[in-house]
């Protein structure tokens, strides 16, 4: 069993420069996208909504909205408009809902700096796929009682009510593990994480651990792309201290793969074990975090990369052949853990 356990400052400090030494960041490396013409709009629905909390205005934005209304409030399932109306009213009227709309304004202000950020992501994406169109971005609170978000070809939506963080007056019904995600800094990379999904291919066939965790891994490399410069925490959800640690004995963690022979099984319930949600995947130790198999295939997918470095994210993206992303990576981590 893997015992994570805490590694000084002074390690930390040294590990940090010499990477940083060692070679340029994703951030350096990638390409200038200034020149690539973006809109990017959002419109702020929660505001025009909270302003005027009356059935006759929710549905005129529901007549002009068809979007918001089919896919979001999924108005096929009421009987008539009326019926969601009336809910949604019974929601934003609730006298909580005062103080959620005034820390939402208090935390995204005039959305200046997310609009930056989705501008540079959608640059980035159209840099690489030049047949992306912005989608709309539209803004939203649900009191908690619809998605989170809404990620269409053409259209966002996003409830920011769920993104107050933690020690929001009012949270959504989250285990904390999860929670900590909730924050306005986690938005960007959760939308591009779901883009990613249209030019993620899948091989259909191969249902193993090995194929879901380099699918998973494709998709955090699409991120990263898209993102160079954006923290790889805020793409994997795991904080400062957890990153170090799995960094650390990712030798450990790899070994647990391999000598379980994991790798190819394909029994749904054991393989959500290592890429689903979880406080901690206990099969590897307490203190390893959930979700590592995901941070395993992109550690692989990583490698398979660098050894192409021809290899463009739209080509990676196609690819189905598994065990040839695999086998190219020629994954095998340093044993670091043993350096103590």
């Amino acid at each position: 069993m893997l015992n994570l356990k805490n590694i000084s400052t002074l390690f930390t400090f040294f590990l940090v420069i010499v990477i940083s030494a060692c070679k340029k960041t994703p951030c350096e490396n990638a390409p200038s996208v200034d020149d690539i013409q973006m809109e990017v709009t959002i419109e702020r629905l929660d505001q025009e909504i909270f302003k005027d909390k009356t059935a006759e205005n929710l549905q005129k934005i529901l007549v002009r909205d068809a979007s918001l209304a089919n896919l979001y409030f999924i108005r096929k399932s009421y009987p008539h408009d009326s019926v969601l109306i009336n809910k949604y009213l019974g929601v934003i009227k609730h006298p909580s809902m005062d103080t959620v709309y005034q820390q939402v304004q208090s935390t995204f202000g005039d959305m200046s700096d997310l609009k930056a950020d989705f501008k540079k992501a959608f640059q980035y994406i159209k840099y690489y796929y030049p047949e992306f169109k912005a989608p709309k971005i539209k803004t939203v609170i649900s009191g908690f009682s619809g998605m989170d978000m809404l990620i269409t070809d053409s259209v966002i939506v996003l409830s920011l009510d769920y993104f107050l963080g933690p020690k929001a007056a009012y949270v959504p019904d989250l285990p904390n593990y999860i929670l900590k995600r909730f924050q306005k800094q986690y938005m960007v990379p959760m939308v591009v994480l779901l883009i990613s999904g249209k030019y993620n291919a899948v091989n259909m066939v191969d249902k193993s651990l090995l194929s879901e965790m380099i699918h998973y891994g494709k998709a955090y490399q699409f991120a990263k792309t898209m993102l160079p410069c954006v923290n790889d925490t805020l793409l994997t959800g795991y904080s400062k201290q957890e990153t170090i640690d799995i960094n650390f004995y990712e030798d450990v963690i790899w070994a647990n793969f391999v000598q379980n022979k994991l790798l190819f099984k394909t029994d749904q319930f054991m393989i959500s074990r290592f890429v689903g949600e979880s406080p901690s995947t206990q099969e590897i130790g307490e203190k390893c975090p959930g979700r590592i198999g995901r941070w395993v295939g992109w550690k692989i997918v990583q490698n398979y990369a660098d050894k192409n470095s021809k290899l463009i994210i739209n080509e990676l993206m196609k690819e189905t052949d598994i065990q040839k992303i695999f086998e190219g990576s020629g994954y095998r981590p340093e044993k670091k853990s043993k350096k103590q």
